[in-house]
């Protein structure tokens, strides 16, 4: 089956869809990726194949580009006639959902991997749900990847239920479980537990891994680290992850105990250092972190935004708080301090979760069965 697959950027075909594609291709099917900054590429792989396209696209609204875009998408599929089009990321759904309905592709599926809307206000707010509506009209299916997200989009009358489908547990890409594992780290000369600044004297190391966003809610996780530290108990943090806009006073005593490392091509040695992970975004679509985390034994505290509440069984793999709620995360956290066997236990059952729900290749060879069935 030929299958075209779209994404915005070069980034998320690497990190996001490249596994998937090669995959797919190792089944048989002809697969083409579409990116923005992707090099040119064709291989044989068995009896499929697996080709690159770059097509330029700008995440940010610039309506010359996206109609050039537009224009590419357009001509890209016309050679390539495929039978199924995969699109994910706002843009490239956008221009992916008009492009494969203008060139009459039979199957036109819309992965959707969260709603930005949801933390965006005023006439931002309509632009970006009627661009949600053209996009879901115009495709044949909604894939979400959470119950939560599912639901929160069907509750805005953006899709019809009938097209709106969540795989299994949710999640999009599954996550590497031999990779992500404490053997899988110990086999690996460079992946050395990080040492930050208060972790030799701390009774538990706090970690956030992700891009520094406002919609990632670190200032929730600040205010927390603080109630912590007002309320005499020793902890350490490590944020990991590029600076996309945060902007938060933090006094010194939290500076103290906190360590901002940027942005790290091999998140395991900070897994490793981690006693818990902490996600307190305002919303996600299913946060792969979660899963890397579990799949290393690490137990998450998330809030209870869209999405995110998917990742965690509260009170079996982690415990789950309100949104924007920073007390209630420091009560969380104080609990796991307090019984450190939970964390343990939390860890433990994270880890079988992951491997009974979202091993990659399980992942992947659900959504491919859906894609193409």
């Amino acid at each position: 089956m030929r299958i075209a697959i779209a994404v915005t950027a070069r980034v998320t075909a690497d990190t996001f869809v490249q596994g998937f594609a090669r995959f797919a291709a190792t089944n048989g099917h002809e697969i083409t990726v579409l990116a923005d900054g992707l090099e040119e590429h064709f291989e044989r792989i068995g009896d499929g194949s697996l080709r690159f396209v770059p097509i330029s696209m700008r995440r940010d609204p610039s309506p010359k580009q996206d109609l050039w875009s537009l224009f590419s998408l357009v001509k890209a599929l016309r050679s390539i006639k495929p039978e199924v089009m995969v699109y994910a990321t706002p843009k490239a759904s956008l221009l992916g959902s008009m492009a494969s309905f203008i060139t009459r592709v039979p199957t036109r599926i819309y992965q959707l991997w969260g709603l930005r809307l949801e933390t965006v206000h005023g006439p931002g707010r309509a632009v970006l749900t009627a661009l949600e509506l053209v996009t879901a009209r115009l495709s044949t299916s909604v894939l979400a990847n959470s119950d939560s997200l599912a639901k929160r989009y069907q509750s805005l009358h953006l899709a019809n239920p009938k097209h709106l489908t969540v795989i299994g547990k949710g999640s999009s890409h599954g996550v590497d479980l031999e990779y992500f594992s404490p053997a899988g780290c110990a086999a690996s000369p460079d992946c050395t537990a990080f040492e930050g600044k208060n972790s030799a004297n701390s009774v538990m190391t706090l970690g956030f891994v992700g891009r520094l966003h406002p919609d990632k809610g670190i200032d929730t996780f600040i205010d927390a680290l603080e109630l912590l530290i007002t309320r005499g108990r020793n902890v350490s943090a490590v944020i990991v992850g590029n600076d996309e806009g945060f902007q938060k006073t933090i006094s010194d005593r939290v500076s103290s105990v906190l360590d901002f490392v940027g942005y790290a091509q091999d998140t395991r040695p900070y897994y490793q250092a981690m006693d818990v992970l902490v996600l307190p975004s305002l919303r996600e679509g299913f946060p792969n972190v979660v899963l890397e985390a579990a799949s290393m034994g690490v137990p998450a505290v998330v809030s209870d935004g869209t999405g995110v509440r998917d990742s965690v069984v509260d009170g079996e793999t982690g415990s789950i708080f309100p949104v924007h709620d920073s007390r209630a995360l420091a009560d969380a956290i104080q609990n796991l301090i307090e019984n450190p066997d939970l964390v343990e236990r939390f860890g433990t059952a994270a880890r079988k979760r992951a491997e009974k729900h979202f091993d990659q290749e399980y992942v992947w060879r659900e959504t491919l069965s859906f894609i193409t069935g």
